[in-house]
C-alpha cells in the first residue's frame, strides 16, 4: 500500500459517523479528537488507510477514515456566515465553466464553503481569487485554505470589492465571477472591469428583490442572457424493510404505510426513504459579459 493511501501526519482528513455527523480533522501526533462517538486518538489513525474504520478507545463506536472532498468540507467547516451548500455549488460551478486553468473571482468569502469547491474545481493552472470585506472571517478563512492545502490555487484577500473592486492585477483577466453579498448590484460595475468579453457572473442571492435590483444593474451595464434559477434537491437514502423506526402512536395512514412496510420485509425488499436536506431558500442569477465584437 503506497503512502498516498493513507492518512498521514499533517493531513487533514475527514471523520464520517453518519449523514449529520462529519468531522473534519488535522491528524498530528499525540492529539485526541473528541465528539458524540467517543476518544479518537490521532497517533492509532495516523498510518491507516483511507475508507477503514478508526475506534474510540471506549465504548467500541467507530466512524470511517475518509479523504476530505469539497462536499465533506461543506458539511465539516466551522459556520462563521450561512453557507451555500452543494446542490447550489454544483449549479454555480457549472454555470461558471470552472474547470483546471480558469481564473474565477469571488466576493464573499464568509465560511468558504464554495471556495473550497471551486478551488478543486480549477485545479491544476487555474486560480481563485476570494475576497472577503471582514478582516477578522478573511484571516480565519485563510488559515482553513492552509489547512484543507488549497494554498497553491486559492488566493484570499482582506478587501470591500463593493467600493474598491478586484485589484488592478486582475482587470480584464478573469473567466468568472462569483457574488455572495447582501448587494451584489453595487459591484457589477467593478465585475465589468476585470470579466473577460464572453465570462459570466453568478450571484447568490436570499431574496427576489435583491435578485431584481441586481438583474436590472446587469441590463443597464450590457450584460445579456440574464437568467434565475433555484435549486431543489431531495436526498433519498435506502434501509433494509426490516428496519424499523421507533414506535409511536399510528394514524390509519401510518397503520397502512406500516403494514405495507411489513409486506417490504416479508419479501426480503429494501425501502427508500427521505433524508433531512441541508440548504436554505437561494437564488443563482446569471449573466453573460457581451463579447468584444458586440457593442
Amino acid at each position: 500500500m503506497t503512502s498516498e493511501e493513507c492518512a498521514r501526519e499533517g493531513d487533514f482528513v475527514i471523520l464520517w459517523g453518519s449523514y449529520t455527523q462529519i468531522f473534519g480533522v488535522v491528524l498530528k501526533h499525540g492529539e485526541i479528537t473528541n465528539n458524540r462517538f467517543g476518544n479518537f486518538h490521532h497517533d492509532e489513525i495516523i498510518g491507516r488507510s483511507y475508507g477503514s474504520k478508526v475506534r474510540s478507545r471506549k465504548g467500541g463506536l467507530w466512524l470511517a477514515l475518509l479523504r476530505a472532498s469539497p462536499e465533506f468540507v461543506t458539511h465539516s467547516l466551522t459556520h462563521r456566515t450561512q453557507i451555500v451548500y452543494h446542490a447550489d455549488i454544483s449549479m454555480l460551478r457549472c454555470l461558471l465553466d470552472a474547470r483546471p486553468g480558469r481564473v474565477i473571482c469571488e466576493a464573499g468569502t464568509g465560511s468558504g464553503s464554495v471556495s473550497a469547491s471551486l478551488g478543486r474545481a480549477l485545479r491544476p493552472g487555474g486560480r481563485l481569487h476570494t475576497f472577503e470585506f471582514h478582516e477578522e472571517r478573511q484571516r480565519q478563512a485563510q488559515a482553513d485554505f492552509e489547512k484543507y492545502g488549497l494554498l497553491d490555487v486559492v488566493t484570499s484577500r482582506h478587501r470591500d470589492v463593493c467600493n474598491n473592486g478586484f485589484g488592478e492585477d486582475l482587470r480584464g483577466a478573469v473567466h468568472g465571477v462569483f457574488l455572495d453579498l447582501p448587494a451584489p448590484w453595487a459591484a457589477v460595475g467593478h465585475v465589468s472591469e476585470v470579466l473577460v468579453p464572453g465570462g459570466k457572473v453568478v450571484t447568490f442571492s436570499p431574496c427576489v428583490e435583491q435578485v431584481d435590483k441586481t438583474a436590472t444593474e446587469l441590463r443597464r451595464s450590457g450584460y445579456f442572457d440574464v437568467r434565475m434559477l433555484e435549486t431543489l434537491a431531495v436526498n433519498w437514502g435506502v434501509r433494509d424493510a426490516e428496519a424499523k423506526s421507533k414506535k409511536r402512536r399510528l394514524g390509519s395512514k401510518e397503520a397502512e404505510e406500516k403494514e405495507e412496510d411489513a409486506d417490504a420485509a416479508r419479501r426480503g425488499e429494501w425501502l427508500s426513504y427521505q433524508m433531512p436536506m441541508r440548504s436554505h431558500t437561494g437564488y443563482l442569477l446569471v449573466a453573460t459579459r457581451c463579447p468584444a465584437d458586440e457593442p
